[in-house]
């Protein structure tokens, strides 16, 4: 397999293997409902871990896996949402109850004609979830859309025997879905707890990039799913891993693998892009690694980063400017953009919570992504030195 920009699977995914044999083994078991939860930075891994998981748990008899990112609800709403979960869940299924259609079949098919085809099966189950999901009236109570959702894996699961493994990604941004216009809340994640409690065969794992909603999801004391969820922080590689995965694919020095490990560092998304963008070089020298990496930035970083940048509200963005320019301690952020020091406190929390800023140590801040710092330092504070961009 080569260089990917999707989620690693199979002979591509390198290390994590303590933690995949660890989940497997917990998720495969028909006895346990025990699920996990996995937090860390952006493009770190989280979906390639859970992918990998369900390509394992798919070989294994007696368990069925459904996966469903929350950040690919094209409408971004709780209906959609439950929509998707429902029919991934009964999809799931199909082959262990005996059901002959797909369910985006079923799903467009009339009403009359779906219980001609439904009623000899016995899957009255079935049936009442799609008939729900066709006809429901978009005033419905949330709650209620949520139960079938949730609970569907439970009643088909008493049904065929088999256990179910809901993998969630970007789980805590449930909060954010809309029901009429507006956004559901931390109420739907209580309200997923309280099913939770009940479930005999399912288990659930989630994953979730920003520190905060994760915190109102499983991490903090008082969150819904806390100590419900066994919890994994997923950490960068480490440089033997980054060798290993480079070596598998490309005719790179040790002094080319430090450099790409320096760039990205050990954040497997810009190994894998610096990786894909060396594949076609004849000869890899320190010189071309360090031209991908400044085309990288120059091109696919202005993709990436641009939106994430412009995202921010204004103040975030220079607080954000100031750290990429040197500026670590909120005193000296205060002195460079002409502003309090009690003001820059603030908007350092307010990043910290969407997973930009760390703490590195007591008055010490540094930002997560050190490519997107890097990004700053070459594309907007270079545009800055020319006019483009001013601190102040």
């Amino acid at each position: 397999m080569a260089f990917t920009l999707k989620p690693v699977k199979g002979r591509g995914f390198v290390n994590r293997t303590r933690l995949l044999e660890e989940m497997v083994a917990e998720l495969k078991d028909n006895r346990s409902t025990t699920g996990y939860a996995l937090y860390g930075k952006r493009r770190i891994g989280k979906t390639s871990i859970l992918k990998e998981v369900q390509r394992i748990l798919e070989q294994e008899d007696g368990v069925v896996v459904v996966y469903l990112s929350v950040w690919d609800i094209i409408g971004s709403t709780l209906t959609e949402f439950c929509q998707r979960l429902s029919l991934e869940v009964i999809e799931a299924y199909r082959p262990h109850i005996g059901l002959k259609y797909r369910t985006n079949e079923l799903i467009r098919t009339p009403l009359a004609m779906l219980r001609q085809i439904l009623e000899e099966t016995e899957l009255t189950i079935v049936y009442n979830e799609i008939e729900f999901l066709i006809t429901r009236n978009k005033d419905a109570d949330d709650d209620v859309l949520i139960e079938h959702a949730f609970n569907i894996s439970e009643k088909l699961g008493e049904k065929a025997g088999i256990k179910c493994v809901l993998l969630i990604d970007e789980f805590p941004s449930i909060i954010d879905l809309k029901s009429n216009n507006l956004k559901v809340g931390e109420a739907v994640l209580r309200k997923i707890r309280t099913l939770f409690e009940d479930w005999e065969r399912t288990s659930l794992c989630i994953s979730g990039s920003i520190r905060s909603t994760m915190n109102l999801a499983v991490l903090s004391s008082g969150s819904p799913f806390y100590r419900q969820l066994i919890v994994k922080e997923i950490s960068p590689l480490k440089q033997e891993h980054i060798t290993r995965l480079l070596l598998q694919h490309l005719d790179i020095s040790q002094e080319g693998i430090k450099e790409i490990y320096d760039f990205s560092a050990g954040i497997p998304f810009y190994v894998q892009f610096i990786g894909k963008m060396l594949e076609r070089t004849e000869t890899i020298t320190l010189d071309s690694i360090r031209m991908a990496e400044r085309e990288f930035l120059a091109e696919e970083g202005n993709i990436l980063f641009r939106e994430e940048f412009y995202s921010l509200g204004p103040k975030e963005r220079l607080i954000v400017l100031s750290i990429a320019s040197g500026c670590h301690a909120p005193k000296e952020m205060a002195h460079a953009l002409e502003d309090k020091t009690t003001n820059v406190n603030r908007f350092l929390t307010y990043l910290r919570e969407k997973g930009y800023v760390s703490k590195k140590e007591t008055g010490y801040y540094v930002l997560e992504d050190p490519v997107f710092e890097r990004w700053m330092k070459e594309i907007i504070l270079e545009a800055d030195t020319a006019g483009g961009y001013h601190l102040n």
